[in-house]
């Protein structure tokens, strides 16, 4: 049985993997897989940390497609990803394998998904679903499988992305780190509004009591803080992004301990913010209309958790590069430098 935390497996969950626009090749992925199954529902999800992400989808909910995003702890592929192999469920309100909230929330009752994988490991499923119960014949599974191995070598060019820029000077770009954890800091805190907004909305059973000690106060959410958040997460991506390319060079580049940790810090502070953005894109569908307050609560509670979760890992992973890419440039300074390079100036 797999590990859905093993580094190694997150470690592919990187670069444009992780980003929410639409990929035409995907896309065309999961129509094939629909129309092939003969089924309403098609999704290529992609098991993170605290969420599932849905890379591409044909014919969920409005509020799931709107997230890209359910609980991994409430998803069926989470059992594809520990298992590595197909899963069948003919009838998911009478299978004990498979968890019940989206059987209660949406009406799933079918289900076959198969692995999809990059450099060998297995990052989620290609996978279909019916809201009644049926039988998935192996014709269907075998045509997955081959389907998924697209998927698959889809997954596999996204990742080229996260590639080591063009050589630079490490000390240079140790500073843009420094620079854009410190933009990033900025940046998770105005991501507070969303966060307070969500717990307000949703109902406080579903909120673990463990987070209170780290949660925003719901009080004084507006519209527009709302809107600020949710431009200020859009702003976040490229950023993050552009870290994680400039900490890969500088690993590949200096074989100091603190610069080979700051690689692994950036694409874990990527994938934070990726597990944060179904709740972002909830709370910008109510603010401009395309979701109604009760579809939005319904997404809100399959992904709260997780995000919450996310922000508070996504701060720490900031911290610690920050930490990190100063104890580089104390390490990588040239002699005559007079120790670590003056601190850049906060933006």
């Amino acid at each position: 049985m797999a590990d859905l935390n093993d580094p190694v497996r997150l470690a592919e969950l990187r670069g444009a993997v992780l980003r929410a626009d639409a990929d035409a090749i995907l896309d065309a992925c999961v129509v094939r897989a629909a129309k092939l199954a003969r089924s309403p529902i098609a999704v290529v999800s992609l098991l993170v940390r605290h969420v599932q992400l849905l890379r591409a989808q044909h014919g969920l909910p409005l509020e799931l497609a709107v997230s890209c995003a359910t609980s991994r702890s409430n998803s069926f592929c989470q059992l594809v990803v520990l298992d590595e192999v197909p899963l069948i469920v003919d009838d998911a309100l009478r299978d004990e394998r498979v968890p019940k909230e989206l059987v209660e929330s949406y009406g799933i009752r079918a289900y076959a998904g198969v692995p999809v994988r990059a450099h060998g490991h297995v990052l989620g499923a290609l996978c279909v679903l019916d809201v009644v119960p049926r039988r998935f014949d192996q014709r269907i599974v075998g045509a997955l499988e081959q389907l998924a191995i697209d998927v698959s070598g889809r997954l596999s060019a996204l990742t080229l992305s996260d590639a080591p820029l063009a050589s630079a000077d490490v000390q240079e770009r140790l500073v843009r780190v420094e620079q854009a954890t410190r933009a990033l800091e900025r940046a998770l805190l105005a991501l507070s509004p969303v966060i307070a907004a969500a717990q307000a909305a949703t109902a406080g059973p579903r909120v673990d009591a463990s987070h209170a000690s780290h949660a925003p106060r719901a009080t004084h959410v507006t519209p527009a803080s709302l809107r600020a958040a949710v431009s200020c997460w859009r702003d976040m991506g490229p950023v993050a992004e552009e870290l994680c390319e400039e900490a890969a060079a500088i690993a590949s580049a200096s074989p100091c301990e603190a610069a080979s940790g700051l690689a692994t810090d950036a694409r874990a502070l990527a994938r934070n913010l990726a597990e944060i953005g179904p709740l972002v894109r909830l709370a910008e569908g109510v603010l401009d209309g395309t979701l109604g307050e009760a579809a939005a609560a319904k997404g809100r509670a399959l992904v709260l958790r997780g995000a919450l979760d996310a922000h508070e890992a996504a701060s720490a992973a900031v911290q610690r590069l920050r930490a990190g890419a100063l104890r580089a440039r104390a390490a990588t300074a040239g002699p005559g430098s007079g120790g670590a390079a003056r601190p850049p100036e906060a933006r």
